[in-house]
């Protein structure tokens, strides 16, 4: 009767013991699915500064999955004025003044001005906000071409902007079409 004691606590001893090594794996996958953080992507901008003739062409050659949308001069007009009357001279603050970064943002905004060429006097801006506090519009690209007038000073010449949309909201690759 011993031995049938023992045979029935080595068996069960046993069944428990299979039942632990299944339920290990499962209880490691749902830990380390739950324990997983937030991801975020980097990227890492190269930025090459090169002369463009824009004599024939007023901006830079973007691929051509990106279409701009072309800003009206009456804008312009009144950005210059206000660069004028600030007394604004760098390239940056006029980006600032015509598209200027969000307050309070949240979450992985980025705001992001880069002078991606210049020469004859030209000089040309990209902005690029990412993430952008919007239930439509998730990031926006600007190009601006700013030149020098007659007196010297620099003024904006001409303002393109890209949008991508968030999902269900339009486009989800660089566009000119406004995002629903």
């Amino acid at each position: 009767m011993f031995s049938n004691a023992l045979i029935f606590y080595t068996f069960k001893k046993t069944a428990i013991m299979k039942n632990y090594f299944l339920a290990l794996p499962i209880f490691a996958l749902l830990f380390l699915s739950s324990c997983q953080e937030k991801k975020t992507e980097t990227t890492i901008e190269t930025i090459t500064e090169s002369v463009i003739d824009t004599a024939q062409s007023t901006l830079p050659q973007e691929t051509i999955s990106e279409e701009f949308r072309i800003i009206e001069n009456s804008v312009i007009n009144k950005l210059n004025n206000t660069i004028a009357q600030r007394k604004i001279v760098s390239e940056e603050e006029m980006m600032q003044a015509y598209s200027p970064k969000e307050k309070g943002a949240e979450g992985n905004y980025k705001y992001s001005i880069t002078k991606i060429s210049s020469g004859n006097g030209k000089t040309i801006v990209q902005l690029l906000e990412e993430n952008l506090n919007d239930d439509s519009v998730k990031d926006k690209k600007v190009i601006m071409r700013i030149i020098k007038n007659k007196e010297g000073k620099s003024v904006v010449d001409e303002i393109k902007e890209s949008y991508i949309c968030r999902l269900d909201r339009g486009q989800q690759d660089w566009s000119a079409t406004l995002c629903q």
